[in-house]
């Protein structure tokens, strides 16, 4: 059974990043290089722990992408909560230890002849939807953690420009790195917490840092064998 649109998601997931706060403190000097841009993205992210985060990109095969979430940053327990459009599909998708649940549309009840609203997908299973998507689903997850995304960029990067800026009413710190001849740009707030993350078609908006986020798994009676 494969999961429509779910690869897709997936690929525009990989460039996720971080917020910005309710208050709007003056922007911090600049990091000078990427290795400190990342150390204070982590630590800003660390600190904060939550934040909701909105995706809009396109794929490979020219589809629109959008995806907004909410994030709980807790290392190896880090928790999201997702809704993924695709070509104007909806689909929910909650990651909760260790595991990636997706809503099942009605079209793939029926083509599973189940009485289940989710199935899970893991690394490493040996049902379809595992073994199609479940490596993905490991780097796709790893990435949605802002300071995971900064530090990738950092490995691969230098920083060629910043400066004092301000984005939708944040005061903001404005970074451009080059990743080997591609762009890329990141705001940092007042807190150095992620505001937002541009790298390819993908823009990466973050907010209500800090929030009060709960995500939880679906109950396992709702949880059906994808196979």
């Amino acid at each position: 059974m494969r999961a429509t649109g779910f690869a897709v998601v997936c690929t525009a997931l990989l460039l996720l990043g971080g917020c910005s706060g309710e208050e709007k403190p003056a922007a911090p000097p600049a990091a000078t290089d990427a290795a400190q841009l990342a150390s204070a993205a982590g630590a800003g992210t660390q600190k904060a722990r939550s934040s909701k985060i909105a995706l809009e990109t396109t794929s490979e095969d020219g589809r629109k992408v959008v995806v907004t979430s909410s994030g709980l940053y807790e290392g190896a327990n880090s928790k999201f909560s997702m809704v993924a459009e695709v070509a104007g599909e909806k689909r929910d998708l909650i990651f909760a230890d260790g595991v990636l649940y997706y809503h099942l549309s009605d079209a793939q009840v029926q083509e599973l002849k189940t009485d289940k609203e989710w199935v899970k997908i893991t690394a490493g299973g040996k049902d379809a939807l595992s073994a199609a998507n479940g490596a993905l689903m490991t780097e796709v997850v790893e990435t949605m953690d802002p300071t995971r995304t900064i530090e990738r960029i950092s490995k691969s990067g230098k920083v060629t420009k910043s400066e004092q800026a301000e984005l939708n009413g944040t005061a903001a710190t404005h970074y451009v790195l080059d990743l080997g001849g591609a762009p890329a740009e990141v705001w940092l707030d007042g807190e150095q917490r992620p505001v937002q993350v541009s790298l390819g078609k993908a823009t990466v908006k973050y907010d209500s840092w800090a929030s009060d986020v709960v995500i939880i798994a679906p109950p396992p009676e709702a949880i059906g064998d994808s196979r």
